[in-house]
């Protein structure tokens, strides 16, 4: 990878901050974006001097374009997962899942990034049983 940090959106959450680990423990520094609502502070290293933490939203189209300046690579994590919360405001779902999204796959483009790892839940699969 090249030399600027890996962006990671949602990267305070469960495997957000795991990956955050992960990349650390390969000498890899990571400048995070999450708006915390559902993950955590704590969940980071915020004492690692390769940890920069932005707290905000992936629907602020500048705000992440500002954010991945100078990135090498993303990992976008950030989403709605709840089945639960995309019914009792889709809005905001759409907001998060859809227009985030966009909105960092136009900052990649803008900023020159070419790398990206995008996750997903099961949760996009829906309850069969």
């Amino acid at each position: 990878m090249a030399d600027g940090p890996v962006f990671i959106t949602g990267g305070a959450g469960f495997i957000g901050s795991h990956l955050t680990d992960a990349l650390l423990a390969k000498g890899h520094s990571v400048r995070i974006l999450d708006d915390l609502s559902t993950g955590k502070r704590s969940n980071l290293p915020m004492d690692n001097p390769k940890v920069e933490l932005i707290v905000g939203d992936v629907a602020d189209a500048a705000l992440v374009a500002r954010s991945m300046i100078g990135c090498s690579a993303v990992a976008h994590l950030a989403a709605v997962a709840s089945v639960q919360a995309s019914v009792d405001d889709p809005v905001k779902t759409h907001q998060s899942n859809f227009i985030g999204t966009l909105n960092v796959c136009e900052a990649m483009r803008q900023a020159g990034v070419k790398r990206v790892l995008f996750a997903s839940s099961a949760a996009v699969y829906g309850n069969n049983g």
